[in-house]
Formats: structure tokens, sequence, C-alpha cells
């Protein structure tokens, strides 16, 4: 209703000002302005489209070889991955200004015609100066490298298995005092291996179960209570956690946003267009590499006002009337391979006629 109205006011000012010839000079025809007083564009419409990733990494456990053998967890993994997902697709539609079609206006009756030219302006058919360049602001994180997933010794026991039958020297350091010289060594200690540590941790999870059922269930003598029981059993929670990943592994999380921009063509290619390439195990790719599979952008004009045919534009030469472009509609689809993500109908400038408005 809005556009009806702009355009039944640019008849009634051309109608009421018989005098107000303009002249519309198309700025790639003369190479400069001539003599203009004001300048506008034509809107070309421009699509980013905002893609969401999880990537998911993780690493096994030091101890997963022994987690079916002292914890009873048969599916523990043995070999770090990394796994991409998406998350989210949006499409977002804004306003660039055609370099093909920059004009220059000039003639009698200045304020009628700006008048008509403030119209088509605020209806989003004409650009001015002021709005030739997108002013919006487009999501692009880029997330930091994750940081190493380390797993810390929790062991409350030496390192070392020490042989009771060692002996320390009675000699003090720097002293000439002859005393008894020291019994030879026995046995040198020993370090643990890499079993005996599962083995201690697995132990060590048993007991914190333990103590937190006698918790949970009030067989201590001396009891927390409130908020106290609380956070003791979330504390334990948390430690049988960091224990258990010695055998289960590590994973973390991360979301990775990227925006990618289209700009149709005058005339809809015929198949479809790859805006980058999307990998399960590396992420985001470029168009052209030959892994991951396609995401693409599927666009077809519905030819809504295919009727509006506009007079001829004289190329080169002066014209008496102002030129504008009505939008026709689109239906625009974001596939993943052949999964479709989203589909939605926006207007496409490009796809509709150049109308002109000619004074009376």
């Amino acid at each position: 209703m809005k556009k009806s109205n702009s355009l039944l006011l640019i008849a009634l000012l051309f109608s009421c000002n018989p005098a107000a010839k303009i002249s519309v000079t198309n700025v790639n025809d003369t190479g400069h302005l001539v003599n203009s007083t004001c300048m506008y564009a034509l809107p070309m419409s421009a699509f980013a489209i905002t893609v969401v990733a999880q990537q998911e990494s993780f690493v096994p456990g030091p101890y997963h070889i022994f987690a079916e053998k002292y914890l009873g967890i048969t599916d523990a993994i043995s070999a770090p991955s990394e796994k991409w997902s998406l998350t989210d697709a949006t499409l977002s539609g804004y306003l660039e200004a055609d370099a093909d079609f920059l004009f220059g206006v000039s003639g009698s009756k200045k304020a009628a015609y700006l008048q008509v030219i403030r119209e088509l302006s605020a209806d989003s058919l004409i650009l001015l100066p002021e709005n030739f360049i997108s002013r919006q602001v487009f999501t692009n994180k880029v997330n930091p490298p994750h940081e190493p997933l380390n797993f810390t010794d929790f062991s409350v026991k030496r390192n070392f298995e020490a042989d009771k039958g060692i002996m320390i020297s009675e000699v003090l350091p720097d002293t000439s005092v002859f005393m008894k010289p020291a019994a030879k060594v026995k046995n040198a200690p020993e370090i643990k291996t890499l079993e005996q540590k599962a083995e201690e941790a697995a132990n060590f999870i048993i007991k914190i179960r333990k103590r937190r059922f006698k918790l949970i269930s009030g067989q201590y003598d001396f009891m927390p209570d409130g908020e106290a029981l609380g956070r003791a059993v979330e504390e334990l929670n948390r430690t049988e956690m960091e224990y258990l990943s010695l055998f289960t592994g590590k994973k973390s999380t991360s979301l990775h946003t990227r925006t990618f921009h289209y700009m149709p063509e005058t005339v809809p290619e015929n198949g479809r267009t790859i805006l980058f390439r999307f990998s399960d195990k590396k992420g985001f790719l470029e168009a052209g590499e030959n892994e991951g599979k396609p995401i693409m952008i599927v666009i077809q004009d519905m030819n809504k006002i295919r009727g509006l045919d506009a007079p001829a534009l004289k190329p080169g030469r002066i014209n008496n009337d102002l030129i504008y472009r009505i939008p026709d509609q689109a239906w625009i689809r974001i596939l993943f391979g052949e999964q479709l993500l989203l589909e939605t109908k926006q207007p496409v400038y490009q796809f509709g006629p150049l109308v002109t408005a000619e004074p009376r």
C-alpha cells in the first residue's frame, strides 16, 4: 500500500507541475556528473548466509586400556578424534548500490522532483548517496584454538614402590666425624607401572562412590546439613569425574560462526551455487575443495510482476524521466548436500523490471 501511494504521488506531482522537466543521466554514460542537482542509484539485493557449527574434540584417557578391567567400562575410546556438525543456518537480505545504474538528476521545479526522489528512497526503490554502502554488521566469530586437554595426576600416594629394607646413611654431610658406615641398599625404589597407577585411581573412584553413598544415606555420625551437604556431594561428584576421565577421556566443544555473502545475477543461473564446503572432520572448507559436502544456494525468480514492461532506456542520452526498479519475489533455498537447511521468499531487485516516471 505504501508503494502504491508513492506511485500515486509521483503521478500527482508530475501532473500538477507540467513544466517540471528533468534530465536524468547515467553517470556510466558520461563518465561524470554534469550539472546535477542530486544523485541516486538503483538498489541491488544481496544476501548474507550465517552458519553456526559445533566443533567437538576428544582425547582418550591415559588409563583407557584398563577401563574394563578395573571399572567394567567396555566402551572406552582409545583414539583422539575431532567431529564437526552444523547447528544453525540463517539468511538475511540487505541492499547495495548498483554501479551500473548511477544517475544524476537536474532540471527546473527542483522541489517537485526532489520530493518524488525522497518518496522513492523511503520505499527503498532507489538509494541516495548516504545509503550506497550497507551498514549492517554480520557475525563472523573466530574462536581461539583449543587449549590442550591435559590430564592431571590425582594420585594420593607416592609414584614409586619403596622396599621396606632400605637403610639410610648415618654419615652426615660435610662432617669429619667417623660414624658407622651406611648399610648397603638392598633394593632401589621401583617406579609404579601404568597399570598400578590405574588400579589406584580405580580404587579411589570406588572409595568416592562409597563415601558419597554413606553421606547421602546419613550413615556418618556427624552429618552436614542444608547447603553444606549439597556442596559436599557436588565436590565428590566433581572429583569422581576428574578421576573417571583418566579412563574415559576428555571432551571439549566450541561454536564457530561464519557468514557468507551471495549476490544474485540479473538473470538467475541454472543449477546451484556452492557457497562453501563443510566436513565433519575439518569443518569449514573453501568451495573449490574436494572434501566435505557442499553448502549451496538455489534461487528462483517467481516472475510475479513480469507484466510491468518499461519503455526502453536511451543509453548515452539524457532521459526526461526518473528511473527506478521494482523488485520481484524469489524463492531461495539453502542446501547441505541434498538436505534442506532453510527456505524463504525474498524480494530481489535484480529480477524486477526498470520503471520510468515521465513528467507530463
